[in-house]
């Protein structure tokens, strides 16, 4: 083997063990508007960059409280159909993909 490749190979599979922890990361959502809870994702459910995760009714009706920013899965739900949220409130976690 020569001395590049023996130099290169560990340093290939140290960057990708290092890279691993960095590709499923849980980010918190949280409500940009408070209210009543009217709609909310499901554990387990794939979503993608801009899928409503929450929706709230509020004075103007039913509005979107919590989007995705990245795909992933929802991992955690922290709010109930029928309860209240107020703005800034974590209400779903998701697993990035």
């Amino acid at each position: 083997m020569s001395l590049k490749k023996k130099v290169l190979l560990p340093l290939g599979v140290m960057s990708a063990l290092a890279a691993a922890p960095v590709l499923a990361a849980d980010v918190p959502y949280t409500a940009v508007i408070g209210g009543t809870v009217t709609s909310v994702v499901s554990v387990g459910t794939d979503v993608h960059e801009g899928d409503v995760l929450l929706t709230v009714n509020s004075l103007a009706g039913p509005m979107a409280a919590a989007r995705a920013n990245s795909s992933g899965t929802v991992k955690e739900v922290k709010v109930s159909t029928g309860g209240t949220v107020a703005q800034g409130t974590v209400v779903v976690v998701v697993e990035e993909k």
